[in-house]
């Protein structure tokens, strides 16, 4: 790799992943990289496993299981990243973004992902 080339922003190597009490691999020897300034689209049939690979990649989203083989965030494995920096680096939005909706105004929930990285959100009368 040369100088002026980035580190992949994820590399899936070898990734296998199965569900506790399941005889069957949801995920069998994934590997995938995703550069910076991509854009990518995983798509195939339900149940195939799009929705537990991407779950992967954010570590508190990730179901229990069995897993095998490497998944790296900017060169570092996931499971190394300090929760802060995966929350400010990692976002991850579901199929139903609707669901995903914390709070009732929209400065409320701007508010409460910066609040939950520990920044100390000034709050104004206006916006509430």
């Amino acid at each position: 790799m040369s100088s002026t080339q980035k580190t992949p922003v994820f590399q899936i190597k070898k990734f296998s992943f199965t569900y506790p009490e399941q005889p069957v691999q949801a995920l069998e020897d994934v590997s995938l990289t995703v550069e910076h300034g991509e854009f990518l689209v995983l798509c195939g049939p339900s149940g195939c496993g799009k929705s537990t690979l991407l779950r992967q990649l954010k570590p508190v989203l990730a179901p229990h299981g069995k897993k095998e083989g490497n998944i790296l965030f900017e060169g570092a494995p996931l499971q190394q990243l300090d929760p802060r920096t995966q929350a400010a680096r990692i976002g991850f939005v579901q199929q139903s973004p609707e669901n995903q909706i914390v709070t009732d105004k929209v400065w409320h929930e701007l508010a409460f992902g910066l609040e939950s990285l520990g920044y100390d959100i000034l709050r104004n009368e206006q916006y509430m």
